[in-house]
């Protein structure tokens, strides 16, 4: 019997694991990736890895091949778990410390709905003046 697909929107809260630790974090979700990506900062506190392979990538905005380290990583999202490989990035400049990518959409188990927003967390919302 299938999966029942659970909605997502383009922007979700992962948990990512590590030896050390964890993290919940934002993440973009990026039909347009290939692969997951983790923030390098982030991968370290949280003890990614070990490294597994280097992953070559074309830069969109360069006209030249690159390279990234792969890490093993176990990342979340809406309750289910992948053990992955992920490549680890710079994205210090970045919205989003992770960018879930197809390795993890092909699995079939999302539906991504554009119009979705991210709950308010609690403890963040405005406080309204008493009148």
């Amino acid at each position: 019997m299938k999966e029942e697909q659970i909605l997502i929107g383009p922007v979700e809260y992962v948990k990512v694991i590590g030896h050390h630790g964890e993290a919940r974090v934002k993440c973009r979700i990026d039909t347009g990736a290939s692969r997951t990506s983790v923030d390098v900062w982030l991968a370290a506190n949280i003890g990614l890895g070990p490294t597994v392979d280097v992953a070559k990538f074309k830069s969109a905005f360069l006209d030249e091949v690159r390279t990234r380290p792969l890490v093993r990583g176990i990342v979340e999202i809406a309750g289910v778990r992948f053990t992955l490989p992920v490549s680890l990035v710079d994205r210090s400049d970045m919205r989003y410390p992770v960018l879930l990518g197809m390795d993890i959409l092909k699995s079939g188990r999302f539906l991504i709905d554009p119009t979705k927003k991210l709950p308010k967390r609690r403890g963040m919302e405005k406080s309204k003046k008493k009148s």
